[in-house]
């Protein structure tokens, strides 16, 4: 796309100066009225055509020993000097570095094409399309020279700003992240370099609280405190996309001297004052770094990213730790689910859940499976956490919903799906189960299943989703109840209708006193408030056994039925 961006710029420059000077020199054919006689070239007067690019061109005529003879009033305003001035000229006055050529060129009796930079007595430069056209005369030889030319210099400046842009950073005026990948400098660097990403903590609150402009001047104040803290001169210092920014240093840096650099720089940071509308902004931030020749970049991305996830101000990439190989298998897992919801390869799979008084199935679990191009399924374990640090969970999640309702539309018992609570507070995904439950009329049969494992924030919001499903006649499980810390105040709070005991506290119960204790006093409260329990990982007959004999009221689990993609 940039490479397009340019050869059409340089296609619109060269074709508009390609049409003046065809306009130009048309002009001077039809003024000079060539006329071939007797194989002689003859020509009007010198004056007819000096007129005729007086108001068109910058002009000018040289003799055979390239010395200026004749010039029209353009011509001495861009080289800002007088006619009798100019006339003391010569052409390698006039085009020290190609003076040569040009003369090479006219020597073999061809015109010479090209463009032209003259220095100006105030410093700035001004940019010509020339052409410097020999005039025959077949007895004599070279008559004259004729010098044509147009001023390009808004049309050079416009494509040079427009290259500034596409490598420059608008608010900074940094080099951005298109201007490091096409650096020669570092490109051609035989030598180890060191990568180092800063990202300015929490900046979203800050331009939350404040606004963007505010937050515009914060990242200025950052970026001029990066130039004047840490830029040296084998370091370049590069803005990315939002508050991210990389250096570059063209040098390999010892470990214990790059832990102690960025340790000083993270503390620095944070006793600096950013003053801003008479607002004092204190920022922090996370830093990654890597080291190295190839794809350090990258690295330092994998690094920073690690040090957000444990929280730490920075992280410096270990080759040890396969985190670039977890990096891509998560790249590769984020293509496969963004390619299951394209071409509708997210599918329910189902475990029945039994009533352990009559032995009946009596309900369903549907679990998310994703399906991959080559027919392979993935279960959650393998792509859940990928799914919920991106934007494709809810997608997924609303997909699983739709196909459990359209399966058990036309198979009348109960069933069971897992919400997050980022399910609950997403407002599509939300106004997603409303809708359905409002159009379906499946309700009644539908359990919501709430992970206790999964800190909740807002218990006000969940109270009100709840409320609103029970609304349609849906009712609400709490899963893997014993997990963490099983809030029972909670559970009444919460209005559940069903406890599934997690499967930690069932899998060894019948060899473990205590986990039965565990277990019992978790049916025991349920009991009281009349909610019904679930064991979950009910996996043999002694296991089985011991949770009938503690009055658990559905069993779960490979002893009872595998997940399956069909009921």
């Amino acid at each position: 796309m940039i490479t397009f961006l340019f050869n059409l710029i340089n296609f619109s420059i060269f074709f508009i100066i390609s049409l003046f000077t065809l306009v130009i020199i048309e002009l001077f054919l039809i003024k000079t009225k060539i006329i071939q006689k007797d194989n002689d070239i003859e020509t009007i007067s010198p004056q007819t055509y000096l007129e005729a690019f007086e108001n068109n061109a910058i002009f000018a005529k040289l003799n055979v020993n390239h010395n200026i003879i004749q010039t029209n009033r353009q011509f001495c305003q861009i080289i800002h000097k007088t006619k009798e001035e100019c006339q003391k000229m010569t052409l390698k006055d006039l085009f020290h570095s190609d003076a040569q050529e040009i003369l090479e060129t006219l020597k073999y009796k061809q015109s010479w094409d090209g463009v032209q930079t003259i220095d100006t007595p105030d410093g700035n430069k001004i940019h010509l399309n020339c052409s410097f056209i020999p005039i025959f005369n077949n007895n004599e030889g070279l008559k004259e020279i004729l010098f044509l030319a147009t001023d390009i210099t808004e049309l050079t400046l416009s494509k040079t700003n427009i290259k500034n842009s596409l490598y420059q950073d608008s608010l900074t005026k940094l080099p951005n992240r298109l201007k490091l990948f096409t650096d020669k400098s570092i490109l051609n660097s035989k030598n180890e370099a060191t990568y180092i990403i800063f990202n300015i903590d929490s900046f979203d609150t800050i331009n939350n609280l404040y606004g963007n402009l505010f937050g515009d001047k914060i990242l200025l104040q950052f970026s001029k405190w990066l130039e004047n803290n840490l830029l040296t001169d084998k370091s370049k210092l590069y803005k990315f996309e939002a508050d991210i920014y990389v250096m570059v240093n063209l040098e390999k840096i010892q470990e214990k001297e790059l832990l102690n650099y960025l340790r000083n720089v993270s503390q620095a940071i944070i006793k600096e004052k950013f003053l801003c509308n008479g607002t004092e902004i204190e920022i922090s931030m996370t830093i990654g770094a890597s080291q190295g020749r190839i794809n350090q970049l990258k690295l330092a991305q994998i690094a920073y990213k690690d040090a957000k996830l444990t929280k730490k101000s920075f992280a410096i990439y270990d080759i040890k730790s396969n985190k670039e190989e977890e990096y891509t298998k998560n790249i590769q897992v984020s293509k496969v689910l963004k390619n299951a919801i394209d071409q509708d390869l997210v599918l329910p799979y189902f475990q029945p859940i039994m009533n352990i008084n009559t032995g009946e199935i009596e309900k369903y679990e549907s679990l998310m499976r994703v399906q991959d191009e080559k027919g392979n399924i993935l279960i959650p374990y393998e792509f859940l956490d990928i799914a919920k640090r991106s934007k494709i969970y809810p997608k997924l999640s609303c997909s699983l919903i739709k196909k459990s309702i359209d399966t058990f539309s036309i198979c009348p018992c109960e069933f069971s799906v897992n919400l997050s609570y980022l399910d609950i507070t997403n407002k599509a995904t939300r106004k997603f189960i409303l809708n359905t439950l409002e159009e379906t009329g499946i309700g009644p049969w539908i359990i919501f299943e709430l992970l206790e494992s999964e800190g909740i924030e807002n218990y006000k919001e969940v109270m009100n989703f709840i409320q609103q499903v029970k609304s349609y006649g849906a009712k609400i499980a709490i899963d893997d109840f014993g997990s963490g810390y099983s809030n029972f105040e909670r559970i009444v709070e919460l209005q559940v209708d069903f406890i599934k005991i997690d499967g930690s506290l069932i899998k060894n119960i019948d060899q473990n006193d205590d986990m039965v204790i565990i277990a019992r006093t978790i049916v025991n409260f349920a009991k009281e408030l009349g909610i019904k329990t679930v064991a979950e990982y009910v996996h043999s007959q002694e296991v089985f056994d011991k949770v009938k004999d503690l009055g658990v009221d559905y069993a779960q689990g490979f002893f009872i039925g595998k997940p399956n993609e069909h009921i």
